[in-house]
């Protein structure tokens, strides 16, 4: 029995050794995309954009889920917009309906219209929504795919958003009413 405990305990040891010993992930790197606006009289290109400070990639619709979504992040980019965050969204739909509902909505993000989806697929992403928080640099710090409406995927943003300008956390979601 001594020898079997002697035994797992040295399997543990080399497995903890072998984890301290590995290399770090390096960080998936956003693609170098150059993208026209909806009018294309403007290029976008993602890699000026995250040169300046982090950027918020979502890929997002018009959807149910993702317009109760829409206020949080609307409060997430007003909070660290002047700290440098810009927020990027792409809807997959024609240029004329996206742009029908960010003027409905009042939207102050970059937007783009993908009605093929093409973006999508350069993200490697098979969620909506999808959420894509990329730092100076480029490197993709943090992918947060699906809907919450509770506003719950915007905090988690809010707090990486916070570690990367070096602030404090805003909080984006509003507390939860005592029930009377």
């Amino acid at each position: 029995m001594r020898s079997l405990l002697s035994l797992v305990a040295l399997f543990l040891v080399a497995g903890l050794l072998q984890a301290e010993n590995k290399p770090a992930e390096t960080p998936k790197v956003a693609p170098n995309i150059v993208l026209k606006s909806p009018d294309g009289k403007q290029s976008i290109d993602l890699a000026k954009l995250t040169a300046d400070g982090p950027v918020l990639v979502r890929l997002t619709c018009a959807c149910t889920g993702c317009d109760a979504e829409l206020p949080v992040f609307k409060k997430l980019q007003e909070a660290y917009n002047s700290k440098g965050l810009q927020t990027f969204v792409i809807f997959p739909a024609a240029p004329e309906k996206a742009s029908d509902y960010t003027t409905k909505k009042d939207v102050k993000f970059i937007w783009l219209s993908d009605p093929k989806g093409e973006l999508w697929k350069t993200f490697d992403s098979t969620a909506m929504p999808t959420n894509i928080l990329i730092d100076k640099g480029g490197a993709v710090i943090k992918i947060v795919p699906g809907c919450k409406t509770n506003g719950a995927n915007a905090q988690v943003i809010s707090a990486e958003v916070a570690k990367l300008l070096k602030t404090e956390e805003v909080k984006v979601i509003a507390a939860e009413q005592p029930k009377k």
